[in-house]
């Protein structure tokens, strides 16, 4: 029961967000550049079946459909993301090359060997368990497949009234909350402080370092696991994965 309600709070969340996430998070450089680092490390190519875990409002999507002429299956578990991602995609003209699925991404459900590449961002810090989601990841990729995560590099494990972990979490925080009120606007670092807190008190959110994901990841069966950061945002980064 505690885990249904967990998503649905992360689900309605995202629904109240969905009319302003393009202008919140979408629009800070650190967010448009940890797309960008994706997109060139997954070496898209035409003819390539791309699985976007938690699409949103398919901010990454575009950036691999505008890439190289691959095919997009965008799952998410927010009804109200994924309808701005379909209004962006009829009006590009290009619903030939997008699918969607209301989806949580720890149900993934499609099957084995499907996709060339997985790629998620700011997605998979919302689940509480994280291990047999990557494996679902691994499953449906074909071999040779790449998976790709883009997050913030922080681990916010530990007990929630030790001073040390509330330290380490929010020096992360700051770097975040510093550039949406340098490059975004007022209703950006609101929305943003307001995700901090939930960061900080585990509430619907469970962030890992980078090198936790990677751990992860090796684990749920990938190799040739490698480290990305932003390069003028050392506190966002990638975890590129390779399926043998």
């Amino acid at each position: 029961m505690q885990a249904k309600a967990g998503k649905k709070i992360t689900r309605d969340w995202f629904d109240g967000w969905s009319n302003e996430y393009d202008r919140t998070l979408g629009a800070l450089e650190f967010h448009r550049e940890l797309l960008d680092l994706v997109v060139k490390n997954s070496g898209v190519k035409a003819g390539d079946k791309v699985l976007d875990i938690g699409c949103g409002t398919g901010l990454l999507s575009l950036k691999f459909l505008k890439a190289a002429d691959c095919s997009i299956t965008g799952v998410d578990s927010s009804k109200e993301m994924m309808t701005l991602f379909e209004d962006k995609i009829k009006e590009l003209g290009i619903k030939d090359r997008v699918a969607f699925r209301l989806m949580d991404a720890d149900s993934i459900k499609f099957p084995d060997n499907t996709f060339d590449i997985a790629a998620s961002t700011v997605t998979l810090h919302h689940l509480k368990e994280k291990l047999n989601p990557l494996k679902k990841i691994f499953r449906v990729l074909k071999p040779g497949g790449t998976f790709l995560i883009g997050d913030i590099d922080m681990d916010t494990t530990g007990n929630l009234t030790d001073i040390n972990r509330f330290k380490r979490i929010i020096r992360v925080l700051e770097a975040e909350w510093l550039s949406a009120l340098k490059e975004g606007s007022v209703d950006a670092f609101v929305k943003l402080f307001d995700n901090g807190k939930k960061h900080i008190l585990n509430d619907g959110e469970y962030c890992v370092s980078l090198n936790q994901w990677a751990a992860l990841c090796k684990k749920a069966g990938f190799h040739k696991v490698v480290i990305k950061k932003v390069p003028r945002h050392k506190c966002f980064g990638i975890v590129i994965a390779k399926k043998q």
